[in-house]
């Protein structure tokens, strides 16, 4: 039955037909029109809410080919390997409180299958970084970084999920331990 405009009548606005309708809109808008915007306030929290830079007693990153970068703090200060170099503090201090308190800006997939599109599989990563923290803890973090001109992706070793994190450092973590030493004074 089509109606026009002009022939609308009363009975066909009666109150049921509005509240119906404004129940549909307004699940319509909460399942579908609002799921990214949880989303994105839920992500926004950081992976650990409850630890900070200053919690950690050790860093170690490394890549897919064994090699590796170990960062330790000895009586308060970072250093580097087993022979505890001295580090470019200020810079290792930067990492190791990004590492910590990275929040993600949204879930890229909860599939196993996709971990290797986002280079967080098990086998397959950027850099995998375990944090030890003074309590004797670790977590191990797999970072994928697909191409340079996307975000990163995050993932804690076994959990689903992969997160994006938009911080660009992750994205480009040396391992040369050279790079990371403290700058020789004169």
């Amino acid at each position: 039955m089509l109606y026009n405009i002009n022939e609308l009548r009363m009975d066909d606005m009666k109150p049921e037909n509005i509240i119906y309708s404004a129940f549909i809109f307004f699940v319509f808008t909460v399942l579908f029109g609002c799921s990214s915007t949880v989303d994105q306030q839920i992500s926004a929290l950081p992976l650990f809410p409850d630890l900070h830079g200053w919690d950690l007693k050790q860093v170690t990153i490394s890549d897919t080919d064994t090699t590796s970068l170990e960062f330790k703090r000895v009586n308060c200060v970072w250093v580097i390997g087993d022979d505890n170099r001295p580090s470019d503090e200020p810079r290792v201090t930067a990492l190791a409180d990004r590492l910590v308190s990275m929040a993600p800006i949204g879930l890229a997939t909860q599939k196993s299958d996709r971990f290797a599109d986002f280079k967080v599989g098990d086998a397959n990563f950027s850099r995998k970084v375990v944090l030890t923290f003074k309590d004797k803890s670790s977590v191990t973090l797999l970072i994928g970084s697909p191409a340079l001109t996307k975000p990163a992706y995050v993932r804690l070793v076994d959990q689903n999920e992969v997160y994006m994190v938009d911080e660009p450092l992750f994205k480009q973590i040396n391992l040369d331990a050279s790079s990371w030493l403290a700058p020789k004074e004169g």
